[in-house]
């Protein structure tokens, strides 16, 4: 049951990225952002568990920063998720039931430096975490030029789609979005920086 309807589970992981070059103030060039959610710990792999210590999500998060030398910030819970796989998961339906809004950790990001921002999360029970959610409903994207990716296992992108778009109707969305399957994100690098290149040339032509 997990298996089926928890697809994007194993794409869950933090990514070392740190926030290292996270809104990089000095940087006054970048006007690309990459905003992310990803989870590490036991995540579900091939079938099994496997633990990551640095998940798909963050993985193809990071690959975007590198193509693109966008910023990077991450959504990060105030209440990290517990490093069980299937805890993860139990929780994660939890909070889709009472349509809850984790706290995140940290100031929200100064956006009007941005043009344009990549962002991306897993797909928990065919939708995006609740804790992205949190982000949506306290960001200003209106006018902002929005590039969606995901992780995920069969699942794509789920609900993930209309409901970015419901929750930030006057933003920009430059097609196409990018789903990955999370066990792939690695044999997949070419295909991520050329959509991430792809995107920062339609961005600007917008």
């Amino acid at each position: 049951m997990i298996r089926r309807t928890f697809m994007g589970i194993s794409l869950m992981s933090i990514l070392n990225l740190g926030n290292s070059k996270e809104i990089n103030k000095e940087n006054k060039a970048s006007k690309a952002l990459v905003i992310y959610f990803s989870r590490n710990g036991m995540n579900y792999w091939h079938g099994e568990t496997k633990n990551l210590s640095v998940g798909n999500t963050a993985r193809m998060a990071k690959v975007i920063q590198e193509a693109t030398s966008a910023d990077v910030w991450k959504i990060q819970p105030v209440h990290s998720y517990p490093f069980d796989y299937r805890q993860t998961t139990a929780e994660a339906q939890k909070e889709q039931e009472v349509d809850a809004r984790p706290e995140i950790k940290l100031s929200m990001p100064d956006l009007a430096q941005y043009d344009l921002i990549f962002f991306g999360h897993p797909i928990w029970w065919s939708e995006m975490p609740m804790v992205a959610r949190t982000f949506l409903d306290k960001a200003d994207l209106n006018g902002k030029k929005i590039a969606h990716f995901c992780t995920h296992e069969r699942s794509g992108f789920g609900g993930s789609e209309s409901d970015l778009k419901s929750r930030q109707p006057r933003a920009i969305y430059l097609p196409p979005s990018l789903a990955i399957a999370g066990t792939q994100v690695d044999n997949s690098t070419k295909a991520i920086q050329d959509w991430a290149k792809k995107v920062i040339k339609e961005g600007e032509s917008k």
